[in-house]
């Protein structure tokens, strides 16, 4: 299905301003020039403060004091926040399985690994607009749900333990892919 994206208004939170710019050009072709960028997370906050935005798109590290993992948790959990409901994909070469996991566990929506293609980009945000996922709030946990689906032979209570124990095994897209649909 084709969208109109013109008025979606994009904030992109990268350190390298090569990855940065990156970013920004494979938006245009899909129609989203609204786009603010910030080169750490303190100015993404700062940003964040004043606006709201539709999308989020972050990396894993980042210049300053705060990585891609604590942003999310501040815009996931801080009540400063005014956009703790808003899309934010993980836009990174960080695609270990357990950093995926760390990832969805600390509230990302989407997860996208470097380097990646325009198409694949606008998969990721197709996703985000056809099926937009509900918020689940735990003592420890507030952001995205993190099942993808339902699991029917659901084991018990401890299932994910082992897929954290498989350690840095390094993915590709589609092995990432793979991983969150059995979340």
């Amino acid at each position: 299905m084709t969208y109109k994206l013109n008025n979606v208004a994009c904030l992109v939170v990268e350190s390298n301003q090569n990855h940065m710019q990156l970013i920004k050009e494979v938006l245009r072709p899909l129609g989203i020039t609204k786009v603010a960028d910030a080169t750490n997370a303190q100015v993404a906050i700062a940003y964040l403060e004043n606006n709201v935005v539709d999308i989020i798109f972050t990396e894993w590290h980042m210049d300053g004091e705060m990585d891609g993992i604590a942003f999310v948790e501040w815009v996931r959990k801080n009540p400063a926040s005014k956009n703790v409901f808003v899309p934010i994909v993980m836009v990174t070469a960080q695609s270990e399985e357990w950093k995926v996991i760390k990832a969805r566990d600390a509230g990302v929506t989407e997860f996208l690994v470097k380097p990646f293609s325009a198409s694949t980009m606008a998969k990721r945000i197709t996703v985000v607009i056809e099926n937009p996922r509900t918020f689940v709030r735990t003592d420890d946990f507030f952001g995205p749900d993190r099942r993808r689906h339902r699991v029917s032979n659901y084991t018990g209570e401890e299932r994910r333990k082992d897929l954290l124990a498989k350690g840095d095994q390094v993915m590709d897209e589609s092995s990432v892919e793979e991983l969150l649909k059995e979340l």
